[in-house]
């Protein structure tokens, strides 16, 4: 009994610490933020909710097939590593680009721009340097050995969502919130390139 109290204890006591974890992972700036704070602001918080939805189950896909070896196959064959950094690299550059080339004309605002997708977000946590980072972390950092280790891995899994839905709301409303003063075309183009050049910022992540 002593024992099982004691587990329980070190269970709890570890989850905690994942959730401080999760959300210092959540809420400091990164390409995912970024992009929600960009997407709030022009096109306000209920189009973004699938955006937001697509981080989360593309964040909890990754932090399974990670749990279930995806890690040590990336150990075994580091060229793979390789490529998904370069591709990571390459689509961050397209992201940063369609930023500042969005339209600020207001008779323009609507063309070519759309909020990203469920899909698109999840697909893109898989090439996201803060996300494996984050996730790799949780997997090893915060989970117990032995017979402990799957129940405190699937709780990891499951803070780390309860963390990241408010986290992620959080940068949708400073966006939106922003939106109100981007009243003309000047102040839309210089948001647009400071989105940008904080997507760009993220880069030496996937560089070191």
């Amino acid at each position: 009994m002593d024992f099982q109290l004691l587990y329980q204890a070190q269970l709890w006591t570890l989850m905690a610490s994942a959730a401080l974890f999760c959300a210092t992972m959540t809420m400091t700036p990164g390409p995912n933020n970024i992009l929600l704070a960009s997407s709030g602001a022009h096109f306000g918080v209920l189009r973004t909710v699938p955006h937001i939805a697509g981080i989360r189950l593309g964040s909890t896909s990754l932090h399974l097939a990670v749990l279930l070896g995806l890690g040590a196959l990336f150990e075994a064959l580091p060229v793979l590593h390789q490529l998904l950094k370069y591709f990571a690299l390459v689509y961050l550059l397209y992201l940063a680009y369609r930023l500042v080339t969005s339209p600020v004309s207001t008779a323009h605002l609507d063309e070519g721009r759309k909020p990203m997708t469920l899909l698109e977000a999840a697909l893109f946590q898989w090439i996201n340097p803060k996300s494996w980072m984050s996730t790799i972390t949780l997997c090893s950092a915060f989970t117990l050995g032995g017979d402990g280790f799957w129940l405190s891995a699937l709780l990891g899994v499951a803070v780390f969502n309860l963390v990241g839905f408010p986290a992620s709301f959080t940068w949708v409303f400073v966006g939106a919130a922003i939106s109100k003063k981007l009243n003309t075309d000047k102040r839309r183009r210089g948001f647009n390139w400071f989105m940008g050049s904080l997507l760009l910022v993220s880069l030496p992540m996937i560089l070191r």
